[in-house]
């Protein structure tokens, strides 16, 4: 593919995303559905107009840029006096939130006959089913200026929570169904331990340099500098998740954004990071519809099978809600907050055709992304609705 090509799928990418989204505005939903739907529609397996298969390609490198860049921006969002505060309280709807899915997917998958009723299918489909989008929720929270509520911050750390459970489920994923015979316990104790001293030492010494660091770049003459130096920040956490923590990158963005948006200077920021948000983050979401094998999802025991699971991952997250109890935060809110898989469980459909191929078929792989599909376009709206009925 050359350089016109590139341009032309870009071009194809960016009015595809803004014309989804326009059509949902105008209905009062979220955005973010349109661009998933519009990423359906021109993706590799209907129009054929948009491929994101290429790992390494540019419209992957862009959306994965995107991402980064919202979640840095919902850290930014956030006190991290009121993360501590509802600490208790996110852990707990994040735990709910893992193991009724998991007990759900496990025993739907047994239960329906999903590849062969299999032991290693229950396990892959229920684990898949922990998963809880963060830049999905996030979105819908930003779009409907509800990110400073107590729901928001507890959906969203909860949410977080729920990366770093479901990189260890993977894991477990891997030792249990892969090749690998010498996965052991010991190594699953150490990579436990990786991302905790991850997330403190970066919140704490983030918490001490980082006011240094951000009165430097005001400082500094070079018109950009600041939002530059910022946006630099993001991905240097994120890429520290990766490597030193074998976190996925959104969880350092987010980090870093809690960071700096304990500093001063968080609406200049925020001023000039919103330009280059509106343009990457929209390719992210049109992305991960993109990837969607439509007519695969279309065939009869797919679908239903796929439904089953989709309406189990559904409660098993709403039940999550209950995490709140004794506080005045909203139940339901936090409940369909926590419901939709998006990117993270693309990421386990993503693992089990590759990693998992061996042990894990299509069919399986088929009926997680079903799921994903359903939950990330239905817990929007429904999230949208309730938000809006209580304003």
């Amino acid at each position: 593919m050359d350089i016109v090509d590139r341009l032309v799928e870009l071009l194809v990418i960016l009015v595809a995303a803004k014309v989804g989204a326009e059509v949902m505005a105008r209905f009062r939903q979220p955005p973010v559905i349109g661009e998933l739907v519009m990423g359906m529609i021109v993706g590799a397996s209907v129009l054929g107009w948009v491929d994101v298969g290429d790992e390494g390609g540019v419209v992957a490198t862009l959306a994965e840029i995107g991402i980064i860049l919202l979640l840095f921006d919902v850290g930014l969002e956030i006190q991290l006096r009121d993360m501590v505060r509802l600490g208790r309280t996110a852990a707990t709807v994040a735990l709910i939130g893992v193991a009724t899915p998991f007990a759900l997917g496990y025993g739907a998958s047994l239960a329906l006959g999903i590849g062969g009723g299999s032991v290693e299918a229950a396990i892959f489909v229920g684990a898949a089913m922990t998963a809880t989008s963060v830049g999905i929720t996030a979105r819908v929270f930003s779009d409907l200026r509800a990110t400073d509520s107590d729901e928001a911050r507890v959906v969203i750390g909860a949410a977080v929570v729920d990366d770093v459970i479901g990189l260890i489920i993977l894991a477990v994923v891997a030792g249990v169904l892969g090749t690998d015979a010498g996965f052991r316990a010991g190594e699953l104790a150490s990579l436990g331990v990786r991302v905790l001293l991850f997330l403190g030492v970066a919140v704490a010494a983030g918490s001490l340099v980082m006011p240094h660091v951000l009165r430097l770049l005001a400082a500094l003459r070079v018109p950009g500098s600041y939002i530059v130096g910022a946006i630099v920040i993001a991905i240097s956490l994120g890429v520290a998740a990766e490597e030193l923590a074998g976190l996925d990158p959104i969880v350092g963005a987010f980090v870093a954004g809690l960071i700096v948006g304990s500093a001063d200077h968080v609406a200049r920021i925020q001023g000039e990071l919103a330009p280059i948000a509106y343009l990457l983050v929209p390719i992210f979401f049109l992305a991960v519809g993109a990837q969607v094998d439509v007519p695969l999802l279309l065939e009869p025991s797919v679908l239903g099978a796929g439904l089953v699971v989709a309406g189990l991952a559904v409660v098993g997250k709403v039940v999550s809600g209950l995490g709140a109890a004794g506080t005045s935060i909203r139940k339901l809110v936090v409940g369909v907050g926590m419901v939709p898989r998006g990117e993270v469980g693309l990421i386990f459909a993503a693992f089990g055709a590759t990693q998992l191929a061996g042990t894990v078929g299509a069919e399986e792989v088929a009926i997680v992304v079903l799921a994903v599909i359903v939950t990330t376009l239905a817990a929007p709206l429904a999230l949208g609705r309730l938000l809006q009925r209580s304003d």
